[in-house]
Parts: C-alpha cells; structure tokens; sequence
C-alpha cells in the first residue's frame, strides 16, 4: 500500500512538472509573439535570431513537458504529417545548397565558382548555392516559423489556449497599428526613436516597409471580422440571423464595441499605410471569407446578398475616407509594369529567365540577391534583394521542385482548415482565421515579400497552427449508461 501511495506521489509530481513546462513554453510563445512587430518587423539578422532562439527554448519547454505526460493530445495527426513530409526535405535541401559538391557527385556547381577558382580567388569552394551564410540565415528563419506552427499547433489543441493565442495576437496587432497612426497623425517620420529613411507619409508601425506592415494590420483585420462574425457560423436560416444579428448589435454597446473599435482602426492603417497590394489582397480575401462564411451558414440568396451590401456600403465608406492616396497609387500601377524601368515586372522577367537556367537545382536558397546580382542591367541603379514575388524568388533560390514541395505543405493545412470550416461545430472561428490569413499571405505575396518578413511569418504560423488543431471535430461521446434516448 505504501509502494502504490509513493508511485503515485512520483506519477503526480512529474505532472506538476510537466504542467509547469507546458505553461512556461505557453508564456514564452506568447511573450515572442507580442516581441516580434517591435524590432523593425524582427528583419534584423540579430532580431531574428533573437526570435529563433527563443522558438527554441519554448519548443524545448514543451517537449520537455510532452515528454512527462502533460499537455491536450492533438486530433488533427495526418495533414500536420503529410506537411512535415513534403516541408523537411526542402529543409534538407536547402542545407545542402550550402555545402560544398565535392562530396556530391550527382550536384553539379553554380559556374560562377569555376570561374572563380580560375581567376584564382582564395576560398572560393563550389556550391549548388552562391552564399553560404546567406542560405543558414534563410533556413534559419524557415525552421523558425515551421516551429512557431508546431507550438501553436500542439498548445493550441485545448480551446482556451487556443483563445489566448488568438486574442494576444490580434492585440499585438492592435497596439502596432494604434502606435502607427499615432505617429502618423502626429506629423513625427519616425519607427520609435530612428527617423524613417523610406516611406514617409506612409503609416508603417513598427516595420519599415508599408507593405509588410499592410500584410500585418491586415492579418488583424481577418481575424477581427472572423471574431464578429463567428455567432453567425451557428446560423440556420434567415431566422437564426436576423436574430443573430440583432444580438451582436445589442453587444456592439456593451460587448462587442472595443472588436468594432479594433477593426476601424486596423482598416484605418491599412489604408493609411498606402499599399496597393495591401488593399487589393485585403479586398479579395474579405470576398473570399464572406462566400465561405456564408456558404457554412447556408444562408438564402436575399441574406446573402444583404450582408454583402452592407459590407460593401461600410468598405466604401472607410475607402472615401482614408483611401485617397491608395487609390490614387491605384491609378499609376501601369508604372511598375513598364519593362523599361526597374519595376516588379522587369523584376519577375529576369527572374525567371533565371529560374530557366537552373530549374531543378536553384541559385541556393537566401542567395537570390548574388544570383539576380550575375543578371542586372542598366535599368538597376540599387541592389536587389527581393524579387517583389515570394514565390518567384523561391523558384530562383531552390528550384522548381523543392518551391512545389515547400508550399504543398501548406496547401495540405489550408485545404484542412477550410475542411474544419463546414464540418466543426464548434470553436470553428480558429479555422476561419486560418483560412482568411493563408489567402490573405498568399494573395500579398503574388506581388510584394511580406511573407518574408519575420513578424508576419511567425504570426501567420502562429494562426495556421491554432487553426489545424482546431479543424477538427471532436470525438463522438458513446451514450452513457442510463442516459435517455432523447439526450
């Protein structure tokens, strides 16, 4: 009797261990979540890799406390694995492009590293790739936010967390925004205490670039329109929303008021920001989120169309009045189009005239700034650093297959999430803003590197992770002993 009492005490003080860690390495996800916006986006080598190694340290806190026992245990297995075996090897690969080929008879070199051992340069070692410590950083960053993910993922599994999460972020997003246009408003060019050098007149928050923070703000728009529509993804018919909605007008006074509050100001610096991909992708994925929100209600045509109306009236009214100058910009787009000039498409053009000279092995992954260096013309005054294509430029860097194999994983989850979306019944707003985030990412990155960014890729995964574990619908219960038939 003793021997069990003590096993037991063992059993019990190892769960309290374990509890203990789960919480710590929820406090530090959150902690890296509210910290990644501050630092310039975290687009700074020494900013993100502040951010990877505290990733790390949570992502040790939480195996260390799976490891005792503790934690929700994770329904949605199968496309988490399926992602994780179409990602690794892109990771693999994207570390082996770092390597030297000598060791790798079946890899054949970049030719620049011949020519650079026939002029006689020290140091020059071939590789697939053309900068070595450029590909570790990127890869860094990549397993980051594959990290990010996977603690939203697993911590997100139990339904309160996974409410934490999602409300810490999207005041996260609140505050960047607030800040933005307070200093916006206020007349002061700057990102806290460093004067802007770029993009002045601009509202940027906390990130240099207008783009990425468009993508961040934007980012909190969806999931405050998923927060205030979730009552209506409950609804069955006109009945069920008129009543619904004249419920949320009711708690727009008592409760809801500070969600309305959010996402003014949030569409505010959106469009204050003055990014026409921010507007155009934001647009699209609004569209897109409401067709589906309403196709799980099932609603009747004339409801349909009557929210849709009310949505445009409230997108048009905040369009006249902090839209102007997008707008305007909306007006000059044939300018970044012009093959004569250094535009996103001259950009793309010569990109993927790269990528038809390396299709299957790539440039390295990082490397796409050495690689369209090789390639540059008299229309290129400035370095060039992004190809204003997240998927174009990961084409040049890794090649066409590992690009496929990189962003299958992610199309697995999202296909996951907009399943979650129809078959939950509950909790289904984690796979709403899942969605709504992975079109509004995608979409952003057709044109623009947002998704590049530090603090916009954590958050993302952060969203992405919180959705799939809870896309999926819980267990039936087996009737208990007794029960009557009608319960």
């Amino acid at each position: 009797m003793a021997r069990g009492n003590k096993q037991q005490r063992v059993g019990s003080g190892a769960q309290g261990w374990g509890g203990r860690l789960d919480v710590a390495a929820m406090a530090l996800l959150l902690a890296l979540l509210v910290w990644a916006p501050l630092p310039l986006g975290s687009n700074r080598p020494w900013s993100w890799s502040l951010l990877a190694v505290a990733t790390a340290l949570a992502l040790l806190l939480w195996a260390l406390g799976a490891a005792l026992g503790t934690g929700t245990r994770p329904r949605a297995v199968w496309p988490v694995a399926l992602a994780a075996a179409t990602t690794l090897p892109v990771w693999g690969w994207a570390w082996l492009q770092t390597l030297p080929v000598a060791s790798f008879p079946w890899l054949s070199p970049h030719p620049l590293w011949a020519e650079a051992q026939a002029a006689g340069i020290e140091g020059a070692v071939p590789m697939v790739g053309l900068d070595a410590a450029a590909g570790r950083d990127a890869l860094m960053r990549l397993i980051t936010y594959g990290a990010v993910f996977w603690l939203a993922w697993r911590l997100g599994a139990d339904a309160e967390r996974a409410r934490r999460l999602l409300v810490t972020i999207l005041g996260t997003i609140v505050a960047c925004a607030g800040y933005g246009l307070f200093v916006h408003l206020a007349g002061w060019e700057t990102i806290g205490w460093l004067p802007k050098t770029a993009y002045v007149g601009d509202v940027t928050g906390t990130f240099v670039n207008r783009n990425s923070f468009a993508t961040y703000a934007n980012l909190g728009v969806v999931i405050a329109v998923a927060l205030l529509a979730e009552p209506f993804l409950g609804a069955r018919g006109l009945a069920d929303v008129r009543r619904i909605a004249v419920e949320i007008v009711e708690q727009v006074v008592s409760r809801r008021w500070l969600l309305v509050a959010a996402l003014a100001m949030l569409a505010m610096a959106s469009l204050q920001s003055h990014s026409r991909g921010g507007l155009l992708s934001l647009g699209l994925t609004l569209v897109l989120l409401l067709f589906i929100l309403f196709l799980a209600m099932r609603p009747r045509a004339m409801t349909a169309l009557g929210v849709a109306g009310a949505g445009l009236l409230a997108g048009w009214g905040l369009l006249a009045v902090s839209g102007g100058i997008t707008l305007e910009r909306l007006g000059q787009i044939d300018s970044n189009y012009d093959l004569s000039d250094a535009g996103r498409l001259t950009y793309w053009q010569i990109s993927l005239d790269m990528v038809r000279e390396r299709p299957w092995q790539g440039y390295g992954y990082g490397s796409f700034e050495a690689a369209f260096a090789q390639h540059r013309d008299e229309r290129f005054g400035d370095r060039v650093d992004k190809a204003h294509d997240t998927y174009v430029e990961h084409l040049v860097e890794l090649g066409v297959p590992a690009t496929v194999l990189l962003y299958l994983g992610p199309l697995v989850l999202f296909g996951y999430c907009l399943r979650g979306v129809f078959t939950r019944r509950r909790e289904r707003v984690f796979a709403l803003v899942a969605v709504g985030a992975t079109l509004l990412v995608g979409l952003h990155a057709l044109v623009d590197f947002s998704l590049q960014i530090p603090a916009v890729a954590v958050t993302f995964a952060a969203l992405l992770g919180l959705g799939v574990a809870q896309a999926t619908p819980a267990p039936k219960r087996p009737p208990q002993p007794g029960a009557s038939l009608r319960d």
